[in-house]
């Protein structure tokens, strides 16, 4: 791990030196689908809740920032945390309705629920519909970070997956993360010793989907480009492959 780390960090470094930048645009993207990938694991891996529709909060996220700077909001302070926000609140309804439910029952809500949000994206003719939005602008932090650098950008995402990282690993070994593991497990029994089990697991679902919001407004100012093929349930599939592979 300590040596992955010190690789992901001398990226930068490394393509200084050889002159090859198109690495530090292909592993930013890996990082910030990295961030995605987790926030699935959180609740995939450690809560059992199969999600065939995580990738629409990518897409939540990455509309929240390319929405704003069409109309004139180029404030990362305004974009990022909306794009938390409405992706949490999302979560929110969706987990509600779904955590209920167990299994196929489980997937297929989920997976209704990312199809009917991609099929809004497809008919917003303002923001360009099926052919996707153009992002002229990145998110603006004043003099605190220049996204339109490349480097700073990519420590940035760097760090933000450290954190996720380093967050989702003290929150499934915490008492949240042992209820939640509890109930991947028996859900009836964690209820019978008295635990809220349906909260707890709404809970992680909400922090899920908040996560994967803010990957999805970093895709967003790393293409420059937002569409609904972003929240397609295909790029769901490709999330949960990448959990899985990743243990």
């Amino acid at each position: 791990v300590a040596f992955l780390l010190f690789f992901l960090a001398a990226v930068p470094i490394y393509a200084a030196v050889t002159g090859n930048a198109f690495l530090v645009t292909l592993f930013t993207r890996i990082i910030i689908l990295g961030m995605a990938a987790t926030s699935l694991n959180l609740i995939l891996g450690y809560g059992g809740m199969v999600s065939f529709g995580h990738a629409v909060y990518l897409g939540i996220g990455g509309y929240a920032v390319g929405i704003l700077a069409s109309e004139g909001v180029a404030s990362g302070f305004v974009q990022w945390p909306l794009a938390l926000f409405i992706s949490a609140l999302f979560a929110l309804v969706v987990g509600a309705l779904s955590l209920r439910t167990r299994g196929v029952y489980f997937i297929m809500i989920t997976l209704a629920f990312a199809q009917l949000v991609y099929y809004f994206g497809v008919g917003l003719d303002r923001y360009g519909a099926d052919d996707g939005l153009s992002i002229r602008q990145r998110s603006q932090f004043g003099d605190l970070i220049n996204l339109s650098n490349r480097t700073q950008f990519y420590y940035l995402c760097f760090v933000l997956l450290l954190v996720t990282i380093y967050g989702t690993w003290r929150l499934v070994n915490s008492r949240f993360g042992m209820v939640i593991q509890g109930a991947r497990s028996n859900d009836r029994r964690m209820r019978a010793v008295g635990f809220p089990a349906f909260r707890y697991r709404l809970i992680a679902f909400v922090i899920a989907g908040a996560i994967c919001g803010l990957a999805g407004a970093l895709l967003a100012n790393h293409t420059g480009f937002i569409s609904p093929a972003t929240m397609h349930w295909t790029r769901s599939g490709d999330l949960i492959v990448m959990a899985v592979l990743g243990g």
